[in-house]
């Protein structure tokens, strides 16, 4: 009889062959006190994507939309476990990563979590701006109240993320911050600084810093003070 999972892992994928077997490495080579499954959520990929991912042992999903936001809300409500965690095709884990993350809420005092997204083929520039700059700026602001969160590393619990609906799939970028707003109804947000995953820079490297950091700036604070995020972001394969 199989084990019902505690915590279920969503990772979106459209055509990400070239980077889901090291992801999905990492996420299933977590080391838990709990049981907890890995769900691909794919956008109908025309690559080797879906096979890689059901070799590895993940449980795939589709989703023809094909925006991050519709992936993602396909994956976690299809997810078992008790918390749910969202995740990304590119990012490097360590081993201990995923037990951090869900701790506050295993713990029963938090309903949501994050962590800090840090480049996994940066220079010691990038490592520095990541850390000494992005990570305490989140952690600030989610202590002031304005939760700092990007979907590559957040967790939320099951009950909660289907009492408010989930993600709005219509959203191009900012469903993360959609997501942890609302859910801030009904419990504290946790960022935890001590549970990084690492992604690929290939969105800095196509668009450069300038733009990027004009993008998403921009687009965290247009959210959290208008309601509306940008509707414009190409996939980078």
């Amino acid at each position: 009889m199989m084990v019902k999972p505690e915590v279920s892992i969503v990772v979106p994928t459209y055509n990400e062959e070239k980077y889901i077997h090291r992801a999905l490495e990492g996420l299933f080579s977590q080391k838990t006190d709990f049981e907890y499954e890995v769900i691909v959520s794919d956008g109908n990929s025309t690559d080797s994507t879906v096979k890689i991912a059901r070799e590895m042992g993940a449980r795939v999903v589709f989703e023809p939309k094909r925006t991050i936001a519709a992936g993602r809300q396909a994956g976690f409500m299809e997810a078992h476990g008790k918390i749910i965690v969202s995740s990304s095709a590119d990012v490097h884990v360590k081993s201990d990563w995923l037990a951090k993350l869900v701790a506050p809420i295993l713990k029963g005092n938090y309903i949501a979590s994050a962590g800090p997204v840090i480049p996994k083929d940066g220079n010691l520039l990038e490592h520095a701006f990541a850390k000494g700059l992005l990570t305490p700026a989140a952690r600030g602001l989610s202590k002031l109240g304005i939760p700092y969160v990007v979907a590559d590393n957040m967790a939320i619990r099951a009950d909660i993320f289907r009492k408010i609906g989930g993600f709005d799939t219509d959203m191009v970028t900012a469903e993360d911050t959609y997501l942890v707003k609302k859910a801030r109804k009904y419990g504290k947000f946790k960022f935890v600084k001590d549970a990084p995953v690492y992604i690929s820079m290939r969105r800095v490297r196509e668009w450069g810093y300038p733009k990027y950091l004009l993008y998403h700036g921009s687009n965290f604070f247009k959210y959290h003070f208008t309601g509306k995020s940008h509707s414009g972001y190409e996939p980078i394969r």
